[in-house]
């Protein structure tokens, strides 16, 4: 488990292989406005780290 923080808001973020499609990773917020604590992103890739790659970018892209 990886915790970044991602245009202000704290995510947990966790990456693993999911079978047959590769990786998966999937991030949680735990800390910013009251009504986006607990939202849950997801994203598929390649490998452990485009996954990763691909939900923050996916996560930036939503609260810019």
């Amino acid at each position: 488990m990886d915790t970044r923080r991602i245009r202000g808001r704290v995510v947990e973020i966790e990456a693993g292989e999911a079978a047959g499609i590769g990786c998966v990773a999937v991030g949680v917020v735990r800390g910013g406005l009251p009504h986006e604590v607990g939202m849950r992103f997801e994203a598929k890739g390649g490998d452990a780290d485009e996954a990763r790659r691909l939900l923050e970018a996916e996560i930036e892209a939503y609260f810019s």
